[in-house]
């Protein structure tokens, strides 16, 4: 079974996020089982796909695993209407006993309902029956697209269910996958310009691509002689995507010298890069856009990196997950790792015994303890990153600055179904090492850097003016709607990366004195609870 913490989340992220998911796209393809990349030539999902047997593994996961007790009733009505909605000849007719399947009013078929509103298994079987007989009786369902149907089922499925738990037809589950695992490709980042050329935004180092003097700003016009002017961007990536090893010829346009080159490459498994490193002085300033299956290895190599280069002199990290939608709930644990001594990195709660664990950090010491570290958040950080982010400030390890986060503090499974789709379901809730949850209400920075008007003038007062509210915050155990609106006004969620987040993160860690301050303060917090 897959835990994940999931980065798709229902209410909508910041347009500046959305739109880069819609317009950057890396190239690779998935082989087996969160930087947005398409799939490729990876296998389809089954021509002949059975619709019942999607429904019949869905409710049973439901009903074993959810974070609530499912109301099976209420679902299988909402998933029977999305089931049916291409044919409006079609109707369910419910009763205390029975569910009745009408065609232009007359009756189809009809099946007993289930006594135990929560048992997935029997109020699956009952559905199932409801559908065949409605494909049976249906020339429009018979010639529907079966994937279309399943999917408008398993929307209206999850749709009664939480804000996160939601379903992934094949195609984009195998982009998940590939978000998650890797799989075979070339190593780039496109984008479609606005003047509609798909551009390449980066090439990953060491990837096939870099090595075959791919650059960024090159243009793609054709894969294997096709060309791509004007093809969606899916559609590039999915070319460009195939099995490790295989050949893929591109041809691309490059401005500076101005020339049009074929390059022939070998695809290679390709994880997506989601730490880079800047170096601003004395300190390093690290972007984490995600947690996937190399992220740990790859920031520890960054970090040991940074501090090879900077020396001795080295004054801190910034941790930048601005933006960060979140990931593999193991790597928030072992991210979380690399700064924090033993003792508790957050805990899940939830209605399977299995979904009630608590994380802590075997961690022996490889980053200094006294190492500053600043987290930089906003509005479109998310989910892992809230968890590393609570875990840092709880712990004392970082000083957060920006803005309230996302408030995504619930634990993914993935079930993959029979047609190759995923049900991605809520199973747990997330808390902090002090106990509370910032499910809805998000992870509160100690400075909110939109009330900093003039860097000159942070100090202790700027601290502090934010403690009451941070004491309130993870006091709460069950916020009303009301409160998490109110708090959540104390600093406003934002959806930019403005420079001056940086700017105060440095002038934390040149000024010793104010950092300690900042961290102690918040820690007394967290100790009060």
């Amino acid at each position: 079974m897959e835990v994940h913490l999931f980065p798709f989340l229902r209410r909508a992220l910041p347009g500046a996020v959305s739109a880069l998911y819609a317009a950057s796209l890396v190239a690779s393809c998935a082989t087996a089982t969160d930087a947005p990349q398409a799939s490729g030539a990876g296998a389809a999902a089954p021509a002949d796909v059975n619709i019942e047997r999607v429904v019949l593994q869905a409710y049973r996961a439901i009903g074993d695993r959810h974070l609530f007790e499912p109301n099976f009733r209420t679902i299988s009505a909402e998933t029977y209407r999305g089931f049916a909605s291409g044919d409006p000849s079609l109707s369910l007719e419910s009763s205390p006993t029975t569910f009745t399947v009408r065609r232009d009013g007359r009756e189809v078929l009809s099946r007993p309902a289930p006594s135990d509103p929560t048992d997935g298994r029997a109020w699956g079987t009952m559905l199932a029956e409801l559908m065949m007989g409605s494909v049976d009786a249906s020339s429009t369902l018979q010639h529907a697209d079966r994937q279309t149907v399943i999917r408008e089922a398993m929307a209206a499925t999850t749709r009664q269910l939480d804000r996160n738990s939601r379903y992934a037809d094949p195609e984009e589950a195998r982009d998940n996958r590939f978000q998650r695992d890797g799989g075979g490709g070339i190593g780039i980042t496109i984008e479609r310009a606005e003047d509609k050329r798909i551009l390449i935004r980066a090439v990953q180092e060491g990837s096939p691509a870099a090595k075959a003097g791919v650059l960024p700003g090159d243009q793609i016009m054709a894969i294997e002689g096709e060309s791509m002017i004007d093809r969606p961007l899916s559609d590039v990536v999915a070319r460009l995507r195939g099995a490790v090893g295989a050949p893929v010829a591109m041809t691309v346009s490059r401005r500076s010298p101005v020339a049009e080159l074929v390059l022939t490459m070998k695809r290679s498994r390709i994880i997506p890069t989601t730490v880079t490193y800047e170096r601003r002085g004395d300190i390093a300033w690290i972007h984490l856009t995600g947690f996937n299956s190399a992220t740990t290895d790859n920031l520890r190599a960054t970090i040991d990196k940074a501090r090879a280069e900077i020396g001795r002199d080295m004054l801190g990290l910034i941790i930048d997950m601005r933006s960060n939608r979140g990931g593999l709930l193991d790597q928030a644990q072992s991210v979380s790792e690399l700064f924090i001594g033993e003792g508790t990195i957050f805990s899940t709660q939830g209605r399977h015994p299995e979904s009630r664990r608590t994380y802590k950090s075997s961690n022996s010491g490889r980053t200094p303890a006294d190492l500053p570290i600043v987290v930089l958040m906003n509005g479109g950080s998310a989910s892992a990153a809230e968890i590393v982010a609570a875990a840092l400030q709880d712990r004392g390890r970082a000083v957060v600055v920006g803005t309230t986060s996302y408030g995504k503090g619930t634990v993914q499974t993935v079930v993959r179904l029979p047609n190759e789709g995923e049900l991605i379901l809520t199973w747990s809730r997330l808390q902090a090492p002090s106990g509370y949850t910032w499910n809805e209400l998000g992870v509160l920075p100690n400075i909110c850097s939109a009330k900093i008007t003039d860097i000159g003038q942070l100090g202790p007062a700027s601290v502090d003016s934010g403690q009451g509210t941070l004491m309130r915050w993870h006091a709460l155990r069950n916020p009303t709607p009301q409160e998490v609106t109110d708090l959540r006004k104390v600093c406003p969620p934002g959806d930019s990366s403005p420079e001056r987040d940086v700017e105060i993160a440095v002038r934390l860690l040149r000024d010793r004195g104010l950092y300690a301050h900042a961290v102690q303060a918040a820690t007394q917090q967290a100790q009060a609870r």
